[in-house]
């Protein structure tokens, strides 16, 4: 589903375009862009706030954005039907990289054109993602072709008024899905796929876009008879006793994502099973105090390679917005040069993955902390005493 109105969601649709679009500018700036050409359709989207064929990547380009250092972008898509309501140029080379040579020629002849209509093809043009073909004739026409991810990477990591918004909205709907999968849990012992199914239907029906759902089964007295491996959503049968991972991941309007987990118990949990839950959740309530503003060395020194001090299943953090996976990020196996930093207004998945117990709290970095976005509650029967 998708919703080109998103104010029913206490979205101001031209404040989203307009800030955003600021954001990347600036960034643009500080990297010494004079355009960018766009064609991952995320970063489209978050440019120009246009959605065309959710899913095409640059394997199988149908249309690409030219942004400019300032000014408005340009679209260069297929003609449509309807007159778009935003700056666009007619693009007929779509699929160039799946089509005969001639195509990517095409491509760059009207990205040339584009280019030179902004005024940019001078300038340093930052592109994100783009086949070598596509690059070699680009620069064969004398574009200045660099590295843009950077630029955009910068945007993005930062989130606007209405982006939080949306985030928040898209978390607080996914705690129904919750509710549902519990109350499946009470009721009988469901095959694993059934649970999945149970959280995928209610959040389309919510107006969730798309997404994949993660509901995983661990189980520490049968882990030798039961192995439970990816891919999720299997028709392994929940029993009494098992631990289920809920761990949905699913783009809701606007197609931002949220990204929390809980683990529940189906039954009455073992004392092992209740020391191990309690264990992570320390981890995770001391984790929280780790996430602010600055340099994630303290909380690196907790989880990290060769960490002397490590909380038990505190495995770092990823960045949450137009994909599940984005900036910043930081993870227990990385090496201490991989060192980033903190700002106001980046949202965080902060994880514990204390096996078979999962964990995970979406937050908002604040001015001097962080603030909770996932308050779904833990399972009341492993919660610690």
């Amino acid at each position: 589903m998708f919703y080109p109105d998103l104010t029913p969601f206490g979205v101001d649709m031209e404040r989203l375009k307009r800030e955003r679009l600021a954001r990347l500018q600036g960034a643009m700036k500080k990297e010494g862009l004079g355009a960018l050409l766009l064609t991952d359709f995320l970063n489209i989207r978050y440019a120009t706030n246009t959605v065309m064929m959710l899913g095409l990547r640059a394997t199988g380009i149908q249309r690409f954005a030219l942004i400019p250092a300032e000014g408005e972008p340009i679209v260069c898509q297929r003609e449509l039907s309807r007159r778009s309501n935003h700056r666009s140029l007619r693009f007929d080379a779509y699929m160039f990289a799946m089509r005969p040579p001639i195509a990517t020629q095409d491509f760059v002849a009207q990205a040339v054109a584009g280019l030179k209509e902004l005024g940019a093809a001078g300038e340093c043009v930052g592109v994100d993602y783009l086949n070598l073909s596509a690059v070699d004739g680009l620069r064969a026409a004398g574009i200045n072709l660099v590295d843009g991810c950077q630029a955009v990477h910068q945007a993005r990591v930062i989130k606007t008024t209405d982006e939080l918004q949306l985030i928040r909205w898209t978390t607080k709907a996914k705690a129904r899905g919750y509710d549902l999968v519990r109350e499946e849990l009470r009721k009988a012992d469901p095959p694993e796929d059934k649970l999945s199914r149970i959280m995928l239907d209610y959040l389309m029906d919510q107006g969730f876009e798309a997404g994949s759902e993660f509901i995983s089964i661990y189980d520490s007295s049968l882990a030798d008879t039961r192995p439970h491996n990816e891919p999720m959503g299997a028709d392994l049968v929940v029993r009494d006793g098992d631990l289920v991972i809920c761990d949905a991941t699913v783009a809701g309007p606007g197609g931002y994502y949220s990204d929390f987990a809980r683990t529940f118990s189906r039954g009455a949990p073992t004392a092992e099973t209740k020391q191990r839950y309690q264990e992570a959740y320390h981890s995770l309530q001391e984790a929280l105090k780790l996430v602010k503003p600055g340099s994630c060395a303290e909380a690196f020194d907790r989880f990290g390679k060769g960490a002397t001090k490590r909380l038990p299943g505190f495995d770092g953090f990823h960045g949450v917005g137009l994909c599940i996976y984005e900036s910043p990020w930081l993870r227990g196996g990385d090496p201490a040069k991989y060192m980033i930093s903190l700002e106001e207004n980046m949202i965080v998945a902060l994880e514990i993955n204390h096996y078979p117990v999962k964990l995970e709290h979406l937050l908002r970095v604040t001015k001097d902390g962080a603030e909770i976005l996932s308050e779904y509650p833990v399972d009341p029967e492993l919660v610690p005493a």
